[in-house]
């Protein structure tokens, strides 16, 4: 499996510096594998990490309230035993759903939750709720993807003008515990770790945020705010496939985009979208071009 091919080749950077680190392992990946699959795959990366221990055990992409109620608990039941046996410190989630995330928050039956935060969710109570209860429950909240996959850097394919200082800044004016940013090479860990350095100007976000939706003009962030369609489309999906591009080859993305029952073909160009969409993108364009990209008979 990849994560095998992956800790061979990082065990041995990561194993010297283990004392000093915090691991969270994953248990389950995206398609919830069957749980005999997830303990044995999870008691591998334990014993490649060294220690035989994660500091956190963290469940995968539990989006949906059927893959808590059913995936998920079957998942906390192992990860209790992991946990009383002294392999791991505490039970993680990771999700993208608000509604979902908080009913595991409420639940009592997790320690931390990872979730997307970053400048795109200001002002939104659904949010705020979600970390308030983190904190009232004493969950541990990492926030994930505060660059919203880079997409807060550019617009219409310019500098927005907003930084890593400022993502940064924002999200750890939060009740948060920590954050991954996720940086994909060198330059962009070096433009993370700036942040370490940063003047108090360079960190200031407020003026950012302030007109945050003139920056960002045209350009989609897959917030989701479009949906829902009367057409069925994951719009946001399908314009990130076509983002995508830009950095993949077609050929690489057409089988996830095959998956999506309703694609950018069936769109009616009804501008629904249009009114509920923060940021002004041309979503039905932006569908044409999905279909043109990924439908295209060969």
């Amino acid at each position: 499996y990849i994560e095998a091919d992956y800790w061979d080749m990082f065990a041995p950077v990561f194993r010297p510096y283990r004392d000093r680190l915090v691991l969270a392992a994953h248990w389950g990946s995206a398609n919830h594998p069957g749980i005999a699959r997830c303990r044995e795959r999870f008691d591998d990366v334990l014993a490649r990490a060294g220690k035989g221990y994660a500091e956190v055990g963290m469940m995968t992409m539990v989006d949906e309230e059927r893959d808590w109620h059913g995936w998920a608990q079957e998942s906390i039941a192992q990860l209790q035993r992991y946990k009383e046996r002294g392999r791991i410190g505490a039970i993680g989630m990771s999700g993208h759903n608000p509604a979902t995330a908080m009913h595991a928050v409420r639940s009592g039956l997790i320690d931390v939750l990872m979730f997307p935060i970053n400048m795109v969710g200001h002002g939104d109570e659904e949010l705020a709720a979600l970390y308030q209860a983190c904190t009232d429950q004493g969950v541990g909240l990492v926030a994930m993807k505060v660059y919203n996959g880079g997409t807060l850097f550019t617009a219409s394919g310019k500098p927005s003008g907003i930084t890593p200082a400022h993502c940064l800044a924002y999200v750890l004016s939060l009740p948060v515990a920590t954050t991954v940013p996720g940086p994909k090479n060198a330059e962009e860990m070096g433009a993370t770790l700036h942040y370490l350095e940063a003047s108090e100007a360079e960190k200031d976000y407020r003026p950012v945020v302030g007109n945050l939706r003139e920056r960002l003009a045209g350009q989609c962030v897959y917030c989701h705010h479009c949906l829902p369609c009367p057409e069925g489309i994951e719009m946001g999906w399908l314009i990130w496939h076509v983002d995508q591009t830009l950095a993949r080859s077609v050929e690489e993305l057409k089988a996830s985009y095959a998956g999506f029952p309703a694609k950018g073909s069936t769109c009616t160009a009804c501008g629904v979208c249009l009114e509920r969409c923060p940021f002004g993108v041309d979503i039905p364009a932006k569908m044409r071009r999905a279909a043109e990209l990924f439908e295209a008979q060969v």
